[in-house]
């Protein structure tokens, strides 16, 4: 139950969903004028003027390597909430 409310968290934060009844309230941290947004937009452009330099239409290996990124983002962000939970309810002991 946890790892699926770590996920809606996620999907929220990032706005790759929008908010539905009883969902918790969570920032879209790629909302317009927001930070993730703008650093976001500057690595589609970057992407897209290294994609003209090359003269293709799109780079396999950028898109990999921008999609890994995102994909350990989101295992990251995932493995810090379960550790928040766990650290809020005493279940690790902290070094």
């Amino acid at each position: 139950m946890i790892t699926k409310f770590a996920e809606t968290v996620y999907d929220l934060l990032t706005g790759e969903c929008s908010p539905q009844m009883g969902d918790p309230v969570v920032e879209n941290m790629f909302a317009e004028g927001r930070t993730c947004e703008q650093l976001y937009n500057d690595v589609y452009e970057a992407n897209l003027r290294l994609c003209e330099r090359l003269s293709v239409q799109e780079d396999q290996d950028v898109e990999l390597i921008i999609n890994n990124l995102l994909h350990i983002s989101r295992l990251l962000g995932k493995k810090m909430f379960l550790y928040g939970v766990k650290y809020q309810s005493g279940d690790l002991k902290r070094q």
